[in-house]
């Protein structure tokens, strides 16, 4: 691009006082098409470019037409280095980029064309100096085209972890967390990608809400201790009152130790089903991965489908993972921190 550039403006020189500006266009087309192809397409741009410079004076932006003829310069050139490039949103962003680009190599161009301290130098080391140094800005039109816009909404989730996850719960987040840094590097094809990063992002998610399942209040060896005592009152007691008293708060006591039970066997359930979930990633993950080589066997066919199957078993164990999440709501916390020993209401009543 520089040498195009700079070639351009010093044949240019003596013919049009936009010598720098039109060389500098025609030379990053040049480059662009050296280094990308479709040199076609890009010269027709840089032609196109080139025709608002010829109605402007050398002031940069000196009236609003002026101004506006270099965004459109700019912007033609832009949409010419895009042939070949990404499309939708990358493509949008990458054509405002390189139209931005060209504007900032056209001032720097006038900069030196302009400046004082160049006054004396002669009209092609000027030229010479102006469009070089827009050949070299211009480099960086082609930039975009080599970043990718990488937004991996795992990594979103995993910042959302808690800190206070059960042991065996973090061990299959990580566990998740490994299959998907492997499946996105080692997987080509995109469905299968998509299968296991949703896989692993309901992880995740059930992960987060059973960390909020939280038993607290008596804990079961309190629990036991003080119902043993409370069968010991009721047995010895020959009060009526005292002991209908007792007999409320030993059956708060139960409902305490069901409850209890309840949320246990539903976060051992959660749990079995985050394992069964996570060898289900682990399966696929190695199946997908060895499906090239398969693919290169006389077994190909067979492979495929047993891909599709264990596909299937992902999204299945998933689904079940998720109804379980949403089946298996324990009993509000607030219940099993209610006082044990509380008498109801109608017996507070008699004792006021």
């Amino acid at each position: 691009m520089v040498g195009g550039s700079l070639l351009t403006g010093l044949a240019l020189h003596s013919v049009t006082p936009m010598a720098p500006l039109v060389g500098g266009l025609v030379g990053i087309a040049a480059g662009a098409a050296w280094g990308y192809g479709h040199a076609k397409g890009r010269v027709i741009a840089a032609g196109l470019a080139v025709v608002p410079l010829f109605a402007m004076t050398m002031g940069w932006a000196s009236a609003l037409p002026s101004a506006v003829g270099f965004v459109v310069s700019a912007s033609v050139l832009a949409l010419g280095l895009s042939i070949g490039g990404p499309r939708g949103v990358r493509g949008a962003i990458g054509v405002g980029l390189s139209a931005l680009t060209a504007l900032v190599a056209m001032w720097c161009a006038l900069r030196i064309v302009n400046a004082r301290e160049t006054a004396t130098w002669s009209t092609w080391m000027t030229t010479a100096c102006g469009a070089a140094a827009m050949g070299m800005v211009g480099v960086f039109a082609m930039l975009p085209r080599h970043l990718k816009l990488a937004l991996d909404p795992v990594q979103a989730m995993i910042r959302r972890l808690p800190a206070n996850l059960d042991p065996e719960v973090k061990n299959l987040c990580d566990r998740s967390i490994t299959i998907w840094n492997g499946a996105k590097e080692q997987l080509a094809d995109d469905g299968g990608k998509d299968l296991v990063r949703d896989g692993v992002m309901k992880t995740l998610e059930v992960a987060v809400k059973s960390s909020e399942v939280k038993v607290i209040g008596t804990t079961e060896t309190e629990l036991s201790k003080r119902m043993a005592d409370l069968d010991h009152r009721i047995a010895t007691t020959s009060d009526a009152e005292a002991k209908a008293q007792y007999q409320s708060a030993r059956a708060a006591l139960d409902d305490q130790r069901r409850y209890r039970d309840h949320i246990a066997k539903g976060r051992e359930r959660l749990v079995a089903r985050m394992h069964n979930h996570v060898a289900a990633l682990e399966k696929f993950q190695l199946a997908a991965t060895g499906l090239q080589a398969a693919r290169a066997a006389s077994t190909g066919a067979t492979a495929i489908q047993q891909l599709d199957e264990l596909s299937h078993d992902v999204a299945a164990s998933g689904d079940a993972l998720a109804d379980l999440e949403l089946a298996e709501s324990p009993v509000p916390v607030a219940t099993l921190a209610i006082g044990a020993e509380t008498a109801p209401d109608a017996d507070s009543n008699a004792l006021a």
